[in-house]
C-alpha cells in the first residue's frame, strides 16, 4: 500500500509537469497528432519492455478488447480532448474542470455498480477537494462567461468524462494476474491509435513546425509523462480505489503553485493557502472514508 501510494505522489509531481511540456508542443503538432505520436511511441515502448522482460504473459482477446477500450476513453479521449480544448482556455479554467474527475469517477463507479462502496465521507472529501481548487483558481470562473472558450471549455468536459470513465474501467476490468507495464502499453498503445484517427479527422494541419523545445517537450511526455506516469497509475489502481487512484487532479495544482512560489518567486495569498488547506482536507478523507 505504501509503493502505491509513492507512485500517486510520483503520478501527481509528473503529471503536474506535463500542463507545461504540452503547452510547448502544441506550439509545433498538431493537438490530435501529438496525442497520437506520444501516446502511441510510448505504448509501443512499453509493449517491448513487458515482453522483452520475459515476465508478463499475453492475455486472451477478450482481455486485450476491453483494455484497448480503456485506452479509448483515458488517452483518445481524456488525453485528446485535453490537449486539444487547451489551445483555447486558460490554464486555471482548465484546472478547475480537471478537478471534476474525482466527483465524475464517484458519479461513475455509482453508476457502473462497481465493488468499491461509495461512503459519506469519500463524497464529502471529493466535494471538499473540488470547492477547494474552485478558491485557488477562483479567477477562472470568470472564463466560464468568454464565448471565445466556448469549444475549449467543452472540449476540457469532454476530457474530465471520458477519462474518469477509463480509470473506472480500468479499475473493473484490470486483472493483478496482468503486469501494469503491459496493461499500460496495451491502453496507452490503443489510445495513440485513436488519437491518430482523430488527427486525420479533425486536425486543420498535418505540418510539424520543428524546434527543439518542441522535440525535447515530446520525447519529456513520451518517457516521462506517458510510459512512466500511466505504468504507476496502473499499479496505483491496482492497490488503490478508482477515487483515490484520481485525486493526483487535486494535488497537481497545489505543487505546481507551491513549486512556483519556492523556486520562482511567484505571490502565495492567504486565499490560496485556505484553498490548499481545504483540497487536503478534502484528499484526506477520501482516503479515510476509503479505509472505513
Amino acid at each position: 500500500m505504501t509503493r502505491a501510494y509513492l507512485a500517486l505522489a510520483a503520478i501527481c509531481i509528473i503529471w503536474g509537469t506535463t500542463y507545461t511540456a504540452i503547452k510547448f508542443c502544441v506550439r509545433d503538432f498538431p493537438p490530435f497528432l501529438l496525442v497520437g505520436i506520444r501516446q502511441t511511441s510510448a505504448g509501443v515502448l512499453l509493449l517491448v519492455l513487458a515482453l522483452a522482460s520475459g515476465k508478463a504473459v499475453w492475455p486472451g482477446r477478450q482481455y486485450t478488447a476491453r483494455q484497448m477500450l480503456t485506452g479509448l476513453a483515458t488517452i483518445t479521449g481524456g488525453n485528446g480532448f485535453i490537449t486539444w480544448g487547451m489551445q483555447y482556455v486558460s490554464s486555471g479554467l482548465a484546472a478547475i474542470i480537471g478537478s471534476l474527475t474525482p466527483v465524475m469517477v464517484v458519479l461513475f463507479s455509482l453508476a457502473m455498480q462497481n465493488k468499491e462502496r461509495i461512503n459519506a465521507r469519500i463524497v464529502a472529501g471529493v466535494l471538499l477537494g473540488f470547492g477547494g481548487l474552485g478558491v485557488i483558481f477562483s479567477d477562472g470562473w470568470q472564463d466560464f462567461l468568454k464565448s471565445e472558450y466556448r469549444w475549449g471549455i467543452a472540449g476540457c468536459f469532454a476530457s474530465c468524462c471520458t477519462w474518469s470513465l477509463g480509470t473506472v474501467m480500468a479499475k473493473r476490468w484490470n486483472s493483478p494476474a496482468v503486469s501494469p507495464i503491459l496493461n499500460a502499453g496495451l491502453q496507452i498503445t490503443a489510445g495513440g491509435l485513436g488519437g491518430l484517427i482523430l488527427s486525420l479527422l479533425f486536425d486543420k494541419s498535418l505540418v510539424i513546425r520543428h524546434s527543439v523545445n518542441g522535440w525535447l517537450a515530446m520525447v519529456y511526455l513520451i518517457t516521462i509523462g506517458s510510459a512512466l506516469a500511466f505504468t504507476l497509475y496502473m499499479y496505483a489502481l491496482k492497490h488503490l480505489s478508482a477515487t483515490v487512484s484520481s485525486l493526483y487532479t487535486y494535488i497537481n495544482p497545489v505543487v505546481a503553485i507551491l513549486l512556483g512560489w519556492m523556486l520562482l518567486g511567484e505571490s502565495l495569498t492567504p486565499l490560496t493557502v485556505a484553498g490548499m488547506v481545504v483540497t487536503i482536507v478534502g484528499v484526506w478523507l477520501v482516503n479515510l472514508g476509503q479505509r472505513q
